[in-house]
C-alpha cells in the first residue's frame, strides 16, 4: 500500500500489536486495509489473473500474544470485514523472530490447510522487509495446492542506507499516501486497464 522509511509505519504497527494501551491503532489500520481493498482489489485481481478465492492474514504463532493474531484482531475491528478472511487456512509453526530468517524461505515455518487446494490466495502481512516470511508462507500454500499466491502489505520497509533504495528513498520525502491512486495501473481508468490486459 505504501513505503515506510525511518521506522514510521513499523513503529505504528509494532505499538498496535505489542502495547495494550495502543491497541486503538488497530481500528485506523483495519480501516486503511478495508479502504485500500475497496478501491483496488479488482485491479489487483485483474492484473494477477482472476478473483481471489481465499484471503489470509499472516498468522502469529500460538505462543505469541496469548495466541491472538494481531492481524485478525485488526481485521475484526472493521464491521463485516472478517468473514472475507480465512484465519484457519495457515498456521505458523515457529515463534522465531523474522530477523533470524531474513531473505530466505523456511520450508517448515508454516503449514497450510487443504482448504487452499486449487485456490487463488491473497496473503496479507503488515510489512515487507526482505520477503522471507511471505515467501515462506507462499511456499506452504503452494505446497498444499494453492494455484497462486499474491502478497499484500501495509508497507514496503525501506532504508536510505541500502544502496539499491537510496535514490528512491530520497524521492519519497515530499510524497503523501494517495489511497485512491492504484499501484497496479497508476491511476489510469479501469476500463483502459482491463482492455490492456485482454
Amino acid at each position: 500500500m505504501c513505503y515506510s522509511v525511518h521506522d514510521g509505519l513499523e513503529s505504528i504497527l509494532w505499538r498496535s500489536k505489542n502495547y495494550h494501551e495502543d491497541a486503538w491503532l488497530r481500528l485506523p489500520l483495519g480501516s486503511l486495509l478495508w479502504t485500500f481493498m475497496k478501491h483496488h482489489i479488482e485491479c489487483i485481481e485483474a492484473f494477477y489473473g482472476g478473483a481471489f478465492d481465499v484471503h489470509i492474514a499472516m498468522p502469529s504463532h500460538s505462543s505469541t500474544r496469548g495466541g491472538v493474531s494481531h492481524l485478525d484482531t485488526l481485521i475484526g475491528n472493521v464491521q463485516n470485514f472478517a468473514p472475507y478472511w480465512n484465519s484457519e487456512a495457515l498456521v505458523k509453526n515457529d515463534a522465531s523472530k523474522a530477523g533470524t530468517r531474513r531473505g530466505r524461505i523456511v520450508t517448515d515455518l508454516f503449514t497450510a490447510k487443504p482448504a487452499v487446494n486449487g485456490k487463488r490466495v491473497l496473503l496479507f502481512d503488515d510489512t515487507f522487509t526482505t520477503g522471507g516470511s511471505m515467501a515462506s508462507a507462499a511456499h506452504a500454500l503452494k505446497r498444499s495446492g494453492a494455484v497462486s499466491v499474491v502478497g499484500l502489505t501495509f508497507g514496503r520497509q525501506l532504508n536510505a542506507e541500502w544502496r539499491d533504495s537510496k535514490d528512491f528513498v530520497a524521492s519519497l520525502s515530499n510524497r503523501e499516501l494517495e489511497i485512491n491512486k492504484c499501484a497496479v495501473h497508476d491511476g489510469a481508468p479501469l476500463d483502459d486497464f482491463e482492455l490492456f490486459f485482454r
